[in-house]
């Protein structure tokens, strides 16, 4: 398998709707891949196509643009090449903003470009894909395209809902296994409202959303062997034993630890750089 992948960062007043850009570029004729369990991702093809297995018959084309759902388990896809495909990771607010979905019931599913973005907002990233497929753009360009339309978002969050999905992220970010009573002390809410607004913005309770962002932080440990010893040990000690740890990395990213260490898409996608907040812990920089 050949590819290029890149990661771009947003323009730094975007940062709390967009995780990260990616660029994935291969000569491949098929790579057969998994989709870890993300927040929602804008994605633009500029050549090649992708299928993703909980989206049945839908196929994002040649300058298509589409949107991937947040997941709530890992899904596999078949991208068809040679392939050049652009995408967004949204952050939970990012999503909210532009979509106005509940992840509880709108999830594990691509979804058409409108109603999330305008007519006007749809043919001007089209126009972006044709424009990059003829060369005439970069795929950063494309990115800056990209950025407009999330910037434009039309829909207001709710200062509460904010506050908590803000509590929760750094609660998130805090350790590989921080106890639910720290959550439940860091915002003025009750915990029943938590778990709903939980439920709204990463689909399930914050005991849940823990396990998912446990297991693909111990995913991206395992991908990047590069990370200080300290992190792998923090990781493992957060499990009950290496049964668990592999059940969960299995169900919220398709892989097994050993298919980790291997070079593939999979793995690019669990830099930690690519992940926000939720993942600062990994970056030794942020220390």
């Amino acid at each position: 398998m050949k590819f290029r992948f890149e990661i771009i960062a947003p323009p730094p007043e975007l940062a709390g709707r967009i995780n990260t850009f990616y660029v994935i570029e291969t000569d491949d004729q098929r790579i057969e891949e998994c989709v870890p369990a993300y927040s929602a991702q804008m994605v633009i093809m500029i050549r090649g196509s992708l299928a993703i297995e909980h989206t049945k018959d839908a196929i994002v084309r040649t300058g298509a643009v589409a949107i991937n759902a947040p997941q709530m388990k890992a899904a596999p896809c078949l991208i068809e090449g040679p392939a050049l495909m652009i995408g967004a990771s949204l952050t939970q607010p990012g999503w909210q903003a532009l979509a106005n979905l509940p992840v509880d019931t709108v999830h594990d599913q691509l979804l058409p470009p409108a109603p999330v973005f305008s007519d006007a907002q749809i043919a001007m990233l089209e126009h972006a894909a044709a424009q990059c497929a003829a060369g005439r753009i970069a795929p950063r360009d494309v990115c800056d395209r990209m950025a407009e339309a999330i910037a434009a978002a039309p829909h207001a969050l709710r200062p509460d809902h904010l506050a908590v999905v803000e509590a929760m992220t750094r609660w998130l970010g805090s350790a590989f296994d921080p106890p639910l009573s720290a959550l439940y002390d860091a915002v003025t809410v009750s915990p029943r409202q938590v778990q709903r607004i939980s439920r709204r913005y990463f689909g399930v309770a914050p005991a849940q959303v823990l396990k998912r962002f446990r297991a693909i932080r111990a995913a991206m440990v395992l991908a990047n062997p590069a990370l200080p010893d300290s992190f792998r040990d923090e990781m493992l000690a957060s499990f009950f034993d290496q049964a668990h740890l592999i059940r969960d990395i299995r169900r919220y990213t398709g892989r097994t630890p050993t298919q980790l260490r291997a070079r593939t898409l999979s793995s690019g996608l669990l830099d930690p750089t690519g992940h926000g907040e939720a993942a600062e812990l990994l970056r030794p920089e942020a220390d």
